[in-house]
């Protein structure tokens, strides 16, 4: 089969769907609730189901991750003993209120007279006495999905979601959010079988600097401390949900980096965070115990609110990045638009101990403008304009470390350099600068009302005679 265009493989799906009137499988007798055909083989098909094995929480978003408690294996592909047995636990994300839930994955396959093939999962929950079913697992003695191919068609098969019902019954008692729930499993299920046939990789890494475990805790520690508050009293006109989250994860990642430094240097690191904007995740970084302040072009109205008995963490100041240096251990760009680019160049100015995280976003350059050429690398523009950051930063010396931040934001590619690779000379670094290239500083919104006032009155103005 010749691929034109891979999207016309996941164009294909259209399943057949029996919630109401299920089909009886007629080797198990278990109950067919959705069947497709997926153009992949049965190793495409092996490949997405052990995946899902290791990493549960790709495909069910209440659970955190799995622990595999044990394996078995043997050598019998007779399609009723399991060639492959898996004890898992399934830990959930709300600890407090879910339970660690236990289950066991069999591996089954077989080949009848003709060739043909069966390959099948099955998922059986392992309850405790009068433990219920979490609230997220179909209620089913047991689920599976099977993949069936011909023995004269290699590259694709049906494939089926199939059930053990509770009690012996022909329907499947699932209410309308439980089938909506596995009909997009299912679909992920086809889409990703079709993924491994085309060879896909993820693009991106989440947790290459930090341990997601590691993340997570601190994440849900400062959120139950702060977030509800801050939604509740932002006085802004901005989403204080996305705001507030989006500056919660930020500053969780920016501790357990440092908390990972303060292992070895025994004290807190100190921060400046450039082009701050509302100052949340300053004040946030302040109230975790780290002494640093805020810089933005223009203040902001929830300011006065956040900077209650802290008079100088937020400041107003229209930098010429050129010429400043700072006395931190660590400066933050998040979203800094025209200084994204300038924060490793001030960072290797200010000392062969400083430090720096920015978080790419407008695609400003070096004179303060965005009038980049950016070339289409595979990723889009923005690719390239982070690639575009990681050229400066190593010319400024540093290692150049790239995290994907679990932010709200499709701008989450995080950039740090904590480590050098070469010390650079001072006119190497003011080489960076371009010159010949006048940094341009954005005016503020303020300016610019201001400039249009000024301008609508002008044009208004009588005309002499």
């Amino acid at each position: 089969m010749m691929i034109t265009d891979p999207s016309d493989l996941f164009s294909q799906y259209e399943p057949s769907i029996y919630f109401d009137e299920p089909a009886i499988d007629s080797k198990t007798s278990w109950l067919v609730l959705c069947e497709q055909t997926v153009p992949a083989d049965r190793s495409h098909f092996w490949s997405t189901i052990r995946r899902w094995t290791v990493e549960p929480h790709l495909v069910i978003p209440p659970i955190d991750k799995a622990k595999v408690t044990g394996t078995q294996q043997t050598v019998s592909h007779d399609g009723d003993v399991p060639f492959e047995s898996i004890q898992r636990d399934l830990i959930p994300k709300r600890k407090t209120k879910d339970t660690l839930f236990q289950e066991n994955v069999l591996y089954f396959e077989q080949t009848d007279g003709n060739g043909d093939m069966e390959s099948r999962v099955e998922y059986h929950p392992q309850l405790q006495e009068n433990q219920p079913l979490p609230f997220y697992y179909p209620k089913v003695q047991a689920y599976g999905f099977t993949y069936r191919s011909k023995a004269l068609e290699k590259d694709s098969g049906m494939l089926r979601l199939v059930i053990k019902p509770l009690e012996d019954a022909t329907k499947a008692a699932l209410d309308q959010k439980m089938r909506q729930g596995l009909e997009a499993i299912f679909h992920r299920l086809f889409k990703w079988c079709i993924q491994a046939r085309l060879g896909y990789k993820k693009k991106a890494h989440h947790d290459s600097l930090v341990p997601k475990e590691v993340y997570e805790a601190t994440y849900h520690r400062i959120k139950s401390k702060y977030a509800e508050h801050l939604v509740l009293t932002w006085p802004e006109k901005t989403d204080p949900k996305k705001f507030v989250y989006e500056d919660l994860a930020i500053a969780s990642y920016l501790i357990c980096l440092w908390e990972a430094e303060e292992a070895l240097t025994k004290r807190k690191p100190t921060f400046v965070d450039l082009g701050c904007g509302n100052g949340l995740l300053t004040y946030l970084l302040t109230l975790e115990g780290y002494e640093g302040y805020g810089i933005d072009i223009a203040d902001r109205k929830i300011w006065t609110h956040l900077c209650d008995n802290r008079p100088n963490m937020l400041q107003v100041q229209a930098l010429q990045p050129d010429k400043v240096t700072y006395a931190a251990d660590w400066l933050i760009g998040n979203h800094a638009d025209e200084l994204v680019p300038w924060i490793p160049i001030i960072a290797a100015k200010s000392g062969n101990d400083c430090k720096f995280m920015v978080i790419p976003c407008c695609f400003y350059g070096l004179d303060g403008t965005k009038s980049l050429s950016l070339k289409g690398d595979q990723g889009g523009k923005y690719r390239a304009y982070t690639n575009y950051i990681k050229e400066i930063i190593q010319r400024c010396g540093f290692e150049d470390e790239e995290d994907y931040l679990r932010i709200p934001s499709t701008k989450n590619i995080a950039l740090v350099g904590r480590s050098r690779r070469t010390l650079v000379d001072m006119p190497t670094l003011v080489s960076l600068s371009q010159p010949g290239q006048q940094f341009l500083p954005r005016k503020t919104d303020r300016e610019k009302e201001e400039q249009r006032r000024l301008d609508n009155e002008n044009k208004n103005r009588p005309k002499l005679a």
